[in-house]
């Protein structure tokens, strides 16, 4: 970086005359005293920038100062890298500091690299770790947001890869971070300085074009700003108004998306312009007169007044044409909501006297706060809720209300099951169909932008895996993940039960019969921590059923059944157990086949036809660890499961829709159907739900005596 592109550096008495103008005395001392500890900590450290070490937290400090922070938030600004790299403890931080700075010092700091595999899984963690903290305390994330400030403003200093890196990562964290904090003078510093280390060209002739547009236009914008204040002051309305001053960052997306359609900057790119009045009354005064003035452009406008956007932003937003067919993008607001929407939740901090009634950006983020615990609670690992996380940060928002006119702000391309779970856990939990502005809808249809969405739920309904792949709210994919895991770690309990009670039998005992002793001498030799790790550990394959059995008996003296005794003791499964047992594609097994099992880690039991060609060809299985079930006799409810049949024909009009509509009249469902072969005989793959291999039958030879089938058999998977 050269010299004169250096920011200048913020010095200990730079920072003492901001906190002057608002701390008191004994908070100034206690400021004080936290640079003198951050001083001697990182006493002859020096960043890469040639700089001494402390000049970064005063930065930092500075920063938070600037938004009028508390005492204890400019001090944990000013020791925020102490714990992480120096030899102070968090205990040495309370002891001087007390136990909010310490802990909001601790919130901002890193975990430790060496216990992560990759520098993404540390990330994950120590962004999951922060968030947990911000759910205690938000300022540790004003805190990490003016820390990666400074951070990115000096990235010149390190290698084009790691420049990159860290520039993606603020575009992809911290900027979506900013904006749900409601700080668009943050979130808009941070996209611009992080933009031009990701695309330094890019964004060089992207400043250099907006800077000849507005030279260009200087006059003519200027003379339009005047006759819009000229309106206003006529009808009596004291109005600031002034241009703004275009994103390179936003303008740079917007041409993205355009596959190059737009060109960078040309002569009809729109001015931007924002009016601020006294009152909410005044901004839909001032929008009447300015449609009044130029030719309102048709579904431009939006009211985020009466329906604010997800962080608590409020304008009336509408686009204009003036007679020279110039675009004008107006953006009309109080001044509360401008400065909300400029520092969001510092935004009362900053100006006390402007917004003394006003709580609503801290009922948004409040509001957010307790959806990322709830995400917490549920979430398995740090990537999960780092994914969860930038599904609902990085979206733009659309407004969906219920019949009762409550409205929900989600992110664009929600679906209904978003919608469910944005209402309750519980509504999402149990939904099984939606109606949108009054007609059925599939679950995974995209809400669109005003919809009226009615959820109907069942009692009986469950989350469905599947569910993961169309939602996009972290609130939703955190809850469905959530069911899962749990219904999970229930059904690997069961199995595990099953399988060692199968391994006992054959010695007349079971794991009720086993005593509590024997049970801790074997949880204790195996090193688990209780007897519901160990069936979890038997039901994943990672524990022998038969060795478990035998220490769980403790008595080499017992002898067990003869093989023939044992021939009833085989594992019994409906086959509709759930996410525990599996019943493989590859082959489709349905009641009444002799079945087999291997017991996988991830998955549970995999259920296997006997005669499984994957059996013997996939090095997946070892054929010791494949052991023999059988399908419980249990006809007390109708279940469905999927079947393989290859039907050969003629190559004959009608012959496809002769066999679908005999399955119709079956009320027989059809999964999956494919056709292959040559011109006069033709291979039809049908994929069809059936109750057991009796019925399979039934339909096969039903099939077979339409006319032009040649023969009808049942296959294993499809062939490609």
């Amino acid at each position: 970086m050269s010299e004169e592109a250096k920011p200048p550096l913020i010095k200990a008495s730079d920072l003492t005359e901001v906190v002057s103008r608002y701390m008191s005395a004994e908070d100034i001392s206690k400021v004080y005293n936290a640079f003198l500890l951050a001083a001697e900590a990182h006493d002859g450290v020096v960043r890469k920038s040639g700089e001494f070490y402390i000049f970064h937290p005063l930065e930092v400090a500075h920063t938070l100062a600037e938004f009028h922070m508390d005492a204890d938030t400019v001090c944990a600004a000013l020791l925020h890298d102490v714990i992480e790299d120096t030899h102070y403890s968090k205990k040495d931080i309370t002891d001087q500091f007390g136990k909010v700075v310490a802990d909001l010092v601790d919130g901002v700091t890193k975990l430790a690299g060496g216990e992560f595999n990759s520098r993404q899984e540390a990330a994950a963690a120590s962004f999951q770790k922060m968030m947990a903290a911000m759910t205690q305390d938000y300022r540790v994330v004003l805190i990490k947001l003016a820390d990666r400030l400074h951070n990115v403003k000096t990235l010149g200093v390190r290698s084009p890869e790691s420049r990159r890196r860290i520039a993606k990562e603020t575009l992809d964290i911290h900027v979506p971070l900013a904006r749900r904090m409601g700080m668009n003078t943050m979130r808009k510093e941070l996209q611009i300085n992080a933009f031009k280390h990701l695309h330094p060209w890019r964004a060089k002739l992207l400043q250099q074009a907006l800077e000849k547009f507005n030279a260009d236009n200087e006059e003519k914008h200027q003379e339009i700003v005047t006759n819009i204040s000229q309106a206003l002051f006529e009808n009596d309305l004291k109005a600031q108004v002034f241009r703004w001053n275009k994103n390179i960052y936003k303008v740079y997306k917007r041409i993205e998306r355009s596959n190059g359609r737009k060109r960078i900057i040309n002569s009809k790119e729109a001015l931007e312009v924002r009016v601020l009045v006294n009152s909410t009354n005044e901004c839909y005064l001032t929008l009447g007169i300015l449609h009044q003035l130029f030719h309102p452009k048709l579904g431009t406008f939006k009211d985020f007044i009466a329906t604010p956007k997800g962080y608590g932003f409020q304008a009336l937003q509408t686009a204009l044409l003036t007679p020279q067919r110039q675009l004008i993008f107006v953006q009309i607001q109080s001044h509360e909501m401008y400065q909300i929407a400029q520092y969001g939740i510092v935004a009362t901090k900053r100006y006390p006297e402007l917004l003394k009634s006003s709580d609503k950006s801290q009922m948004y983020l409040n509001r957010w706060l307790q959806q990322v615990e709830e995400i917490q609670k549920v979430t398995g690992n740090a990537a999960e809720f780092l994914e969860d996380m930038k599904a609902d940060l990085f979206l733009s928002e659309i407004y969906v209300s219920t019949p009762r006119g409550e409205v929900k702000v989600l992110p664009k391309g929600a679906t209904p099951i978003d919608f469910a779970y944005s209402i309750h856990t519980e509504v999402g939990n149990k939904c099984v169909s939606a109606v949108i502005d009054g007609e059925p809808a599939r679950l995974n249809t995209a809400l669109p932008n005003g919809a009226t969405v009615l959820i109907l739920t069942d009692e009986e309904a469950t989350p469905h895996s599947s569910w993961l792949n169309y939602v996009i709210t972290a609130k939703a994919r955190s809850s469905i993940r959530g069911w899962i895991n749990k219904r999970k770690t229930h059904e690997f309990l069961s199995l595990g039960k099953q399988i060692l009670d199968k391994a006992l039998q054959p010695y007349n005992q079971s794991l009720k019969t086993i005593s509590a002793e024997n049970v801790e001498l074997t949880l204790k030799a195996l090193d688990l921590k209780d007897l519901d790790a160990l069936l979890t550990s038997i039901a994943r394959g990672n524990q022998s059923a038969k060795l478990v059995a035998r220490r769980l008996l403790n008595d080499d003296s017992l002898i067990p059944l003869s093989e023939e005794e044992n021939e009833d003791q085989l594992l019994l499964i409906k086959g509709t157990e759930g996410l525990a047992v599996h019943l493989q594609s590859c082959c489709y097994p349905i009641p009444n086949d002799m079945i087999v099992a291997r017991l996988d880690e991830q998955s549970g039991l995999e259920v296997h036809r006997a005669n499984c060609p994957a059996l013997s060809k996939s090095s997946r299985f070892n054929q010791k660890d494949i052991f023999s079930i059988a399908w419980v006799d249990d006809t007390s409810q109708e279940t469905h499961f999927l079947a393989a049949l290859n039907v050969q024909v003629r190559n004959r009009v009608g012959v496809l829709s002769h066999i679908t509509d005999l399955l119709e009249k079956m009320q027989v469902n059809i999964e999956d159907i494919n056709i292959s072969g040559d011109r006069d005989i033709k291979d039809m793959y049908f994929l069809v739900q059936v109750s057991n291999a009796s019925h399979l039958r039934q339909i096969a030879e039903a099939i077979n005596n339409q006319h032009h089938v040649l023969d009808v058999t049942r296959v294993f998977e499809k062939s490609n």
